[in-house]
């Protein structure tokens, strides 16, 4: 069947990353595609014909299921599937359900390759969409702007400090030799472990050369590299892995000849990590993945070496993956509830032995999103597949991945817009499982009720962003309230393209400089606890006046004053240093604010990490601290941190508040 040529122009226009070829490449794809009227009675005939092959939705509905029947996505118009098989040159295995009947284009496996060789951009978003450098991004943007000078005319001047007071960062991490005898080998960077040079073979090598050169060098896995035509014709580009079970499964298995090129059987773009990355990355991105061999790349992007589930379990400490690993393979959820009571005695001796404190909050987020999913899971199975396209949302601490094991519930639903009573019925059961749910497996349930079992948290779009635009044009002392919750959100399970849409449009409502300036008002309202001659001053009442809420009056401040700016530049990342990171080579926050203001975060975080390891288990505050059990330094580099935070609040006061 071919499809209508002006039609598919205009559909591709409107359909990443097809409208960001070029006019003659898009010309070229509506020419040549295929488009097949899909229903019940010819699904699986017709993919059967046409695989492996690049599909895209053009009208009706259809469930993507794994080989098992769980849901993997709901596919709507716009929406394009069966990339990862191009991509890995593994088999298909998923199945496709009809939901509504419809027309689906078909671009083949040849189409598709062309493509790629002709059109980065196109090559790229697959590259990303297939998740193959989830993990690898923020190390990446975490050095991307180093070293830049910003100016802000705005922006309060922070005092300098010596050595005796700078905040300790992770930057100044000890070697390998140095490590104390509780350091977490998941801290590790993958270079560390690397045990031997990148053996590597040429893309236009034969089956057979790679074999000898795999048996010769005792591998059980090669890199496959070529020239880099690009900006390094000298360098060497990763394209692909050959594993001993490509060899058995794609050349062995098939009867193929062993003088054909590596480059006919290999995986193509393989998951990568940097050598600067952790091991606790490669263990989560292999556990992702399911895979067993990780090609390890320096900040060039070319290969130094290939980690493997032999190097990580060497290693002797992989309980975070172990435990994601069982709570994802738990089958009710009174198993579920049962994995997740191991949570606080792991976390207590992980968090103990970790330098890097956001690792401790990232893992937490971690199990939390397992829990999630596979609570959402067994939902499923007992009513069947959700009715309609949404989302689950982590909001908060969750949505941000700085959780600690005091961390209550945020979370709420995204749903798609035209529902009717039995659909948002559904939808009410689904929260109110989940979330009592997460609350059996140890993840308290929210006092403010900011929860997904709550019909306020659980709208459609066109809800959510009713509720977003009046609290931004209306923003009373609650709203503001909410907004600081709200606004950090990711998304934990669901339809991406649904959650894209909505977090545009909230990062457009927040640019409101009349919004940003009440924002602001609230936030340089809130005192730090610095008091006349720079002493502390208590935050808390009673017997506990003396005491200190660093969490209020430090880290959840450097929260909201990294929001604000993070508002203004319309960005949708909800992590503060990754925020921080964004917001390096802007004008809005200037190099030295930027890294005070990372600093003083890290600290008050391991700060805190660290006096809730002091008093687990006993009745006393998870937040507030007396300062006078601190040591001179830890008092000093507190003052420091207050100081700077003082200090930004007055710069975003004149910025945003007007406030002078």
């Amino acid at each position: 069947m071919q499809p209508e040529f002006t039609e598919v122009q205009r559909f591709l226009l409107d359909c990443p990353p097809f409208d960001e070829l070029t006019g003659e490449q898009r010309q070229w794809v509506a020419q040549n595609i295929d488009a097949a009227y899909v229903n019940e009675h010819n699904v699986d005939a017709l993919f059967k014909q046409h695989s492996p092959a690049l599909y895209i939705v053009r009208s009706g509905g259809f469930d993507l299921l794994a080989p098992d029947g769980h849901l993997i996505e709901r596919l709507e118009s716009h929406d394009l599937f069966g990339f990862p098989s191009l991509l890995s040159g593994r088999p298909v295995v998923n199945k496709l359900k009809v939901i509504e009947d419809g027309i689906i284009y078909i671009v083949s496996a040849a189409m598709f390759d062309k493509l790629r060789q002709h059109a980065r951009a196109f090559e790229q978003y697959f590259i990303r969409a297939h998740g193959q450098r989830l993990l690898s991004e923020v190390a990446r943007r975490s050095t991307a702007g180093r070293g830049e000078a910003t100016v802000n005319a705005d922006a309060s001047n922070n005092r300098d400090f010596n050595e005796t007071e700078r905040l300790t960062t992770n930057a100044s991490r000890p070697s390998v030799t140095e490590k104390s005898p509780g350091y977490d080998t998941l801290e590790l960077t993958i270079a560390e472990v690397i045990s031997r040079e990148p053996v590597t073979v040429s893309s236009t090598a034969s089956i057979r050369e790679a074999a000898e050169l795999m048996r010769d060098e005792k591998v059980s896995s090669v890199m496959v590299t070529g020239a880099d035509l690009g900006l390094h014709p000298t360098s060497s580009k990763l394209f692909g892995i050959l594993t001993d079970r490509d060899l058995r499964n794609r050349v062995i298995a098939q009867g193929l000849s062993y003088d054909i090129q590596v480059n006919a059987v290999m995986t193509q773009a393989p998951a990568t990590v940097y050598g600067r990355q952790t091991l606790m990355d490669a263990l989560t991105l292999m556990t992702q993945h399911n895979i067993h061999h990780l090609p390890v790349l320096d900040d060039n992007d070319q290969p130094i070496g290939m980690i493997t589930n032999t190097d990580l379990m060497r290693q002797q400490r992989s309980e975070p993956v172990m435990l994601i690993s069982a709570i994802n393979k738990a089958d009710t959820r009174e198993q579920l509830v049962a994995e997740a009571q191991h949570i606080p005695a792991y976390m207590q001796t992980f968090a103990a032995r970790v330098h890097d404190t956001t690792m401790v909050g990232r893992l937490l987020a971690s199990l939390t999103d397992s829990m999630t999913r596979k609570l959402i899971s067994l939902y499923e199975q007992e009513h069947g597949v959700a009715p309609s396209a949404y989302c689950w949302i982590a909001f908060g601490s969750q949505g941000r991945e700085d959780q600690v094991l005091s961390s209550d519930q945020d979370n709420g639903l995204l749903l798609g817009n035209g529902l009717n009573e039995q659909q948002l019925e559904w939808f009410k059961g689904l929260g109110e499982y989940v979330c009592t749910g997460l609350n059996e497996c140890g993840i308290p349930l929210c006092p403010g009720d900011i929860m997904a079992s709550n019909p306020d948290c659980r709208r459609t779009l066109d809800g959510w962003l009713d509720r977003f635009q009046t609290w931004t044009e209306s923003p009373t002392p609650k709203a503001l309230m909410y907004c600081q919750i709200f606004f950090d959100s990711r998304m934990v399970h669901g339809n991406k393209r649904l959650y894209q849409r909505y977090r545009d449009e909230v990062a457009k409502l927040g640019k409101s400089e009349f919004f940003l300036g009440n924002l602001a008002r609230l936030q340089v309202s809130v005192q730090v606890p610095l008091g006349l001659f720079n002493r502390f001053r208590g935050t808390e009442s009673g017997k506990d006046s003396d005491l200190i809420n660093i969490k209020r009056y430090g880290i959840a401040l450097i929260n909201d004053i990294v929001r604000i700016y993070s508002l203004q530049a319309g960005l949708t990342a909800p992590q503060t240093l990754v925020r921080l990171e964004q917001l390096r080579g802007s004008n809005l926050l200037n190099r030295k604010d930027n890294q005070s203001l990372a600093e003083a975060w890290q600290f008050l975080t391991q700060l805190r990490l660290q006096h809730q390891l002091d008093i687990w288990g006993t009745d006393k505050s998870k937040n507030a601290l007396d300062p006078d059990e601190l040591s001179t330094l830890t008092r000093r580099q507190l003052k420091t941190a207050f100081r700077i935070i003082k200090d930004c609040q007055q710069g975003v006061g004149l910025k945003f508040g007007r406030i002078g």
